[in-house]
């Protein structure tokens, strides 16, 4: 075999991904040239095999076959990521020294192979600006997904509305990137004109475009404009499912449940991780048992998302041994496993046991953030341990140089009030470095009922009317408060505000687990076929009560 058909043969092998039977061929060679060096190292780079692409490079230089541009940019495609300062910068160097530098294939690949790591971006944008005209929609690309990759997604966006205005054609890959960039500072206006234009060049027939959409308006809570997608796709993949059911895990966990019986497709880590969540929300437990068992059948149990999922789960559910079992197993625990464990103990009324995992947490190396303290003194709040709460507060600051936000001041202002020390309280809320907003005053407004605080709780209604005046809880709360304290000319002038703003309560949704299936409802709900049974079997109960009712006060009457 010539050596030109042994190279056609191991590039068709390769986009088979043969690669193994591919390298065969190419080791039988007894001479090879800069093309079947390139064959073999490309083919390395487009099935993932990034190591192996390397190593064929290294061997080439070795051999003294001089790189072209082809070469040079099928290696730089696997050095991206963790490899890309130790490759990129010497790679670039040869690309000068041959003269190829400007060649666009290999400029793509270097923008690429320097935004693949956050240092990186920089240099991308030097080599992108460097192009002036001869910037292709590939470099334009490489550039916008690099900033969308390091947390400079506006950046990104602006580049890529700049793009349009070059006249450069928007491709699937461009045009999914930029949605992934909306969906992360969730910008739905965006997001929506993007949609347009997809529908214009007729790109949203593409999975990956769809896909993307989905996930945007899912996390901008236009969950239905995700299932009109969702539902008008004819081909769906696992992530279509799973970008469906984490969307649903987030605002109706029910739902989220209901599309994973529907699921064709096998689910994975990702899906199982979302349901969880679902059945935390839920605080369906057994449910969540049974995807605790399909996780461990799959050999998922080492996941360490997966991991912190079930934590959040039992905690949720209340099942806190089966929490700390998890956590115990956990081989890798990051910042999310403590806090999740952390916040479990607290929500379960274990303060101590969350104070001594705070402990351990510590003496483990793990530094400590704003959401590891929220969840330490919410759960000092939950278990009364006051001084404790405030000791936290205080080390916050001063040992671990953290200025808390408005969340951790909600929480140390509920802890204090809660325990009735709502004069501290207030103080606390005067010397906070930034205006409070409703959460602060609504801890201070809930504990002024809990003690019947009738001053405390109209100054802290007052504010919070200031912030949100269509707050309907908040004029409910009020008016307990009022009602409490016997003032009743206040409470009525309270309802009638009530009345005056137009607006109600919203009902809160109940779930009941029966039989392995989940059931919601609310007060006054008369759309399940189930409300007819329940009202007869209330009404038998409420005839029993008043039977032996009367029955308790002919014996007690008797007795007198």
């Amino acid at each position: 075999m010539s050596q030109k058909h042994a190279t056609t043969l191991i590039s068709s092998l390769c986009s088979r991904g043969a690669v193994c039977h591919a390298r065969a061929l190419f080791d039988e060679m007894p001479e090879r040239d800069v093309v079947a060096w390139t064959a073999m190292l490309s083919g390395y780079a487009s099935n993932g095999l990034r190591r192996e692409a390397l190593d064929v490079f290294r061997r080439m230089v070795a051999a003294g076959a001089a790189p072209n541009e082809y070469t040079l940019s099928s290696v730089l495609t696997a050095c991206r990521g963790p490899c890309a300062p130790a490759m990129a910068m010497p790679l670039h160097a040869v690309a000068v020294r041959r003269g190829v530098d400007r060649m666009p294939y290999v400029v793509n690949a270097l923008i690429d192979s320097y935004a693949s790591l956050a240092e990186g971006v920089v240099d991308a944008r030097r080599l992108f600006d460097a192009l002036g005209s001869g910037r292709t929609a590939a470099s334009w690309t490489s550039m916008i997904a690099g900033y969308a990759r390091w947390g400079q997604e506006r950046t990104g966006l602006r580049l890529f509305k700049t793009m349009l205005k070059d006249g450069v054609e928007l491709s699937t890959f461009a045009c999914s990137i930029a949605l992934h960039a909306c969906t992360l500072v969730i910008d739905l206006c965006l997001g929506q004109q993007l949609h347009l234009q997809c529908i214009k060049k007729a790109l949203d027939v593409n999975l990956a475009v769809v896909n993307s959409l989905i996930d945007m308006y899912c996390t901008c809570a236009r969950i239905l404009d995700a299932r009109s997608l969702f539902d008008g796709t004819p081909e769906r993949n696992l992530i279509t499912w799973n970008t469906m059911i984490a969307g649903y895990s987030q605002c109706d966990p029910l739902m989220a449940l209901q599309l994973l019986l529907e699921m064709n497709d096998e689910p994975n880590c990702f899906t199982l991780t979302s349901i969880t969540s679902a059945c935390a929300d839920l605080a369906a437990l057994r449910c969540g048992k049974q995807v605790h068992g399909a996780v461990l059948r799959r050999s998922y149990s080492d996941d360490l998302q997966m991991g912190n999922a079930l934590v959040d789960m039992y905690s949720k559910c209340g099942s806190i041994t089966n929490a700390k079992n998890v956590f115990d197993r956990m081989g890798c625990k990051d910042k999310f496993s403590w806090t999740s464990m952390i916040a479990g103990y607290g929500m379960n009324g274990y303060g101590n046991e969350a104070v001594q995992l705070f402990s351990s947490m510590i003496h483990a190396g793990v530094h400590p953030d704003h959401v590891v303290f929220l969840s330490l003194i919410s759960s000092c709040s939950h278990a009364g341990l006051v001084d404790e709460g405030w000791n936290f507060f205080r080390s916050m600051i001063n040992e671990y140089n953290l200025q808390p936000n408005k969340e951790v001041y909600g929480s140390v202002v509920n802890l204090l009030a809660r325990a009735g020390r709502l004069r501290e309280a207030l103080d606390l809320i005067d010397t906070m470095p930034f205006a409070p907003d409703e959460y602060v005053w609504g801890a201070l407004l809930g504990a002024s009922k809990m003690h019947n605080n009738v001053e405390m709780g109209r100054l802290a209604a007052r504010k919070i009317t200031e912030i949100n005046p269509d707050d309907v809880k908040n004029y409910i709360m009020l008016a307990s408060i009022y009602a409490a304290g016997s003032k009743w000319g206040e409470y009525a002038f309270t309802r009638r505000s009530l009345r005056g703003i137009g607006s109600r309560k919203e009902a809160g949704i109940s779930w009941i687990e029966v039989m392995d299936k989940m059931y919601s409802f609310t007060a006054a709900d008369s759309s399940s076929p189930q409300v007819c049974l329940a009202d007869e079997v209330l009404h038998i109960l409420s005839q029993h009560m008043d039977d032996v009712g009367s029955e308790f006060c002919h014996i007690i009457f008797k007795a007198t």
